[in-house]
């Protein structure tokens, strides 16, 4: 043994990982016990416990004076001492005796209050992460600090030691100017220079809502370029000047643009700062988002392409009428998770006449579709526009059949059209999914529709599967408008009716119905929305929304759904007045969140990882 003791508590430690291995615990902890008791702390506590012990022999008032003599808790550097706790503390869990494993983790704050391990310890002292060829060898280190939740004293610890200069240094990189936090004027430029400082001239993020409010011309543009060499985020709409990129941020992954197509000039020499811009930074973009597309991509197919880019978002303009080639932008976009198309005139036109491919984006999960223009399809209007329409209806079928469906996890429609409208088959966004080796969305997990009414039959092909896999947890019914002939609600009990294979799904979480008309009952448990509604054992969220029932109508079915069917969270956006006061006041009687707003369509959409 050496005066130390260190080799002594090394081959204790050693032993005790053996008998671990072997499922021995009782044994480990006898031999990690005798490992603590080796170390110099331990000694030196056990030498000051026996010389207070024998100065209280003679002490009558030995029990009055105990508080007093408690010695304090020493501190110790000595690794192996935390290690053996650690061990310890995880062979208790395996018993498992917790209270135990609890102790020894708070002697683990008291002995080493700067060590990350006995944070990991302290906070969650049931999940020892252990590896397979070594169970007691590693444990989260720094990494695990940045998500904990650290003690107070100890956080005033760790920025104590740091200087001022360097923890504004680390604010500043992030500039986010959005709502409250915007300026009320225009920056002057040398306050701008004065807010980059604050970074030390490094800023990582910029979030501009309102460029031209803010003031942002291209001498403040480049003075941010100048500062953000490691840019990563950037965030810019509605310029007061076309801004043009001096300076490349290496790093930027994330961009975010609004109105810079308004600054497009026809027949100009120079090069276009909008299609530059976006050339420029093609190659290190992961999500990109647009609001007004650049002229060139739509008239010349000039589309960079962007290999690393996950999300596209394209907000399209009423100035636009020009279409984007679906095929070019898929080709130039490889590796794209989530595609979002808002307005957005498309034709799936190749560049050299190929067939289309439908597997050119492989890693497509979620696809985002909102026309709302898809209501001129009635109108008989010229022979020019029906075949933009005709052209972008094609597009979106073969959007929707990607991957014949296998791929895709969230599928959002926004796009008027229903099942019964007589002569418009054509207009069908689901045609190509009616083949035979179509794989009906097995892997599909949000499904919002919103103005697609599509009949009970079609969606049993196409969406039964992943609800009966357990995957689909949000699924949307558009009923379709009642006709002039038929008695109050007939069309849409009769088409809840066919939705019975539905009823049951333990998956479904989110259930939205949109545009349903049904007369009064007397009892809600008559009614056949809230008898469908109660046959879903895990719902927890439910959007109402309907243009056909009237006020009043609407107002009950809400109420019954409310007193009948345990619910989370209620949307219903049309309520006013004392509708809105009513079903507020129900709503909070229940415990029901009731939300007045509609739901923004989601971006990016949460999707599981395969």
């Amino acid at each position: 043994m050496s005066p130390d003791g260190s080799r002594s508590m090394e081959e204790a430690i050693a032993a005790g990982r053996a008998q671990y291995v072997a499922q021995n615990y009782r044994q480990a902890l006898d031999l990690f016990t005798d490992a603590i008791k080796l170390c110099p702390c331990e000694v030196e506590k056990k030498k000051r416990k026996r010389g207070d012990s024998v100065g209280q022999g003679f002490d009558e008032n030995a029990q009055e004076n105990q508080a007093a003599t408690e010695l304090p808790t020493l501190e110790c550097d000595n690794r192996l001492h935390l290690q053996a706790l650690s061990y310890r503390a995880g062979t208790f869990e395996k018993i498992p005796n917790l209270r135990r494993a609890q102790a020894d983790a708070r002697r683990m704050m008291d002995i080493a209050p700067c060590s990350p391990e006995r944070l990991d310890k302290a906070r969650n002292p049931l999940k020892p992460k252990f590896s397979k060829v070594d169970p007691l060898g590693s444990f989260a280190s720094l990494s695990w600090m940045s998500k904990a939740r650290l003690p107070g004293e100890l956080v005033r610890m760790i920025f104590g030691r740091l200087e001022l200069s360097t923890l504004c240094e680390q604010l500043w990189r992030s500039l986010i100017f959005t709502g409250a936090s915007a300026p009320r004027k225009a920056l002057s430029f040398n306050a701008m220079r004065k807010l980059l400082s604050h970074s030390l001239n490094d800023i990582r993020e910029l979030v501009i809502d309102d460029a031209y409010k803010f003031g942002l011309d291209q001498r403040k543009f480049n003075a941010v370029l100048s500062a953000g060499t490691k840019l990563e985020r950037l965030e810019l709409t509605s310029p007061c000047e076309a801004l043009d990129l001096t300076r490349v941020p290496g790093r930027l992954t994330h961009l975010r643009l609004g109105g810079f197509h308004r600054f497009y000039r026809p027949n100009y020499a120079g090069r276009d700062t909008f299609v530059y811009f976006l050339l420029t930074v093609a190659s290190t973009l992961e999500s990109l988002s647009l609001a007004g597309i650049p002229r060139q991509w739509l008239t010349d197919m000039a589309m960079p392409i962007m290999t690393n880019l996950r999300h596209l978002r394209l907000i399209g303009d009423e100035e636009q009428p020009w279409s984007l080639s679906v095929v070019h932008l898929l080709r130039n976009t490889p590796q794209l998770e989530q595609l979002y198309l808002d307005d957005v005139s498309v034709d799936c036109r190749p560049p050299d006449e190929e067939p289309f491919d439908n597997c050119c984006v492989p890693n497509l999960k979620s696809l985002t579709i909102i026309d709302r223009r898809s209501r001129l399809l009635d109108r008989d209007d010229g022979f020019w526009i029906g075949n933009i329409n005709e052209a972008t209806i094609e597009a979106y079928k073969h959007l929707v059949a990607l991957s014949l469906g296998k791929k895709l996890k969230a599928l959002q429609l926004r796009y008027t059209w229903e099942c019964t409208s007589r002569g418009q088959a054509q207009n069908d966004i689901f045609s190509h999914m009616y083949r035979e080796d179509a794989h009906a969305y097995e892997n599909l997990e949000v499904l919002r529709l919103s103005k697609l009414a599509i009949s009970p039959r079609i969606a049993r092909r196409l969406f039964e599967l992943p609800i009966r896999a357990g995957k689909l947890r949000s699924f949307d019914i558009v009923f379709p408008l009642p006709t002039l002939v038929e008695a109050q609600g007939q069309s849409s009990a009769d088409h809840l009716q066919k939705y019975q294979w539905l009823e049951g799904a333990e998956s479904i979480r989110c259930i939205g119905l949109y545009d349903f008309s049904f007369k009064s009952y007397i009892n809600a448990w008559d009614h056949p929305l809230v008898k469908f509604l109660q046959k879903f054992p895990c719902l927890e969220e439910l959007k109402l929304a309907s243009t056909v029932a009237r006020d009043y109508e609407f107002l009950l079915i809400v109420e019954d759904v409310l007193a009948s069917v345990k619910l989370k969270t209620i949307y219903a956006s049309q309520l006013t007045g004392s509708s809105f006061d009513k079903i507020r006041r129900l709503a909070r009687k229940l415990g029901v969140t009731f939300v007045w707003e509609r739901k923004a369509t989601e971006w990016p959409v949460n999707v599981t990882d395969n």
